[in-house]
């Protein structure tokens, strides 16, 4: 009982050095989970090896980069070792390593936001104010990392990747670009609102803007792949016509020579018996 009590003191008062400790481990789900959404998104099928191997080179530079570099600069430095990552073991062009990339952090970025939120609503305190004590730390951890592993499941399924945005008709880029840049700007607007206003704002407004962010993102993530989905069946029946009307000529020729065969074995026919 005594040692249990110990260990709550402990986790239930600031500690920057346990902070760093657990940050560790951490680190390294967050590094398998982006690898995942990634190779998720580029449609990447690659060996256990090459994945394991730019797990653990990713892994081990961050936490080199941390120690080095302070916050928020090495940030920086950690996008680009993911893209350079990417290029090495994953072999993918720049552009597809920077979308595979940027959209995992995003998504950390914007579950970390909610989740802040979230403490704000239920102990009414910034949780800047808990991120020195090591049990809120690991509550706080614990559920961005749940929302992007139900993210990654979510992709897996629907079959979410690069390959949806492109080769659209002109029509559909321009709504779905639309979509994207309309759910940036409410994304920025909803964020700024509820972290500098939580405090004016009652708490049933910040639970309803959390939800719509929630909405916003799911109700817009399947506009997309249904666009896709209506493009790709549009272009199977624009493919079928045109083999339809392949077939017909090809029908139409046939039937033009039988037509010639026979008036040819006719004549032929009669001059024997002549």
């Amino acid at each position: 009982m005594n040692m249990i009590q110990k260990i709550m003191n402990i986790l239930m008062n600031p500690n920057a050095e346990l902070i760093n400790i657990i940050s560790i481990p951490c680190t390294l789900i967050e590094v398998i989970i982006h690898v995942n959404i990634s190779l998720v998104l580029l449609n990447k099928f690659t060996c256990r090896k090459n994945k394991y191997l730019c797990i653990l080179f990713i892994y081990v530079l961050i936490i080199i980069n941390r120690l080095i570099i302070i916050a928020p600069f090495n940030v920086i430095l950690n996008v680009l070792i993911f893209i350079f990552m990417y290029l090495i073991f994953f072999k993918v062009q720049l552009v597809e390593a920077c979308i595979a990339v940027s959209v995992p952090f995003l998504l950390t970025a914007l579950f970390e936001m909610i989740s802040s939120q979230i403490y704000t609503l239920i102990f009414n305190r910034p949780y800047a104010e808990f991120a020195s004590y090591p049990l809120y730390a690991i509550i706080f951890l614990l559920i961005v990392y749940t929302c992007m592993f139900i993210i990654l499941q979510l992709f897996k399924n629907f079959k979410v990747n690069i390959s949806l945005f492109t080769n659209l008709n002109k029509k559909d880029s321009i709504s779905i670009i639309g979509t994207i840049i309309l759910g940036f700007v409410t994304v920025f607007l909803q964020l700024y609102i509820t972290a500098f206003y939580n405090n004016i704002l009652p708490h049933s407004i910040i639970l309803l803007s959390i939800a719509c962010l929630i909405a916003y993102f799911f109700v817009s993530l399947f506009n997309m792949i249904k666009t896709k989905q209506l493009e790709i069946a549009n272009r199977d029946i624009n493919n079928l016509q045109l083999y339809n009307n392949t077939l017909k000529i090809m029908y139409d020729n046939i039937r033009a020579f039988k037509h010639d065969f026979n008036n040819i074995m006719n004549g032929i026919g009669r001059i024997y018996n002549s």
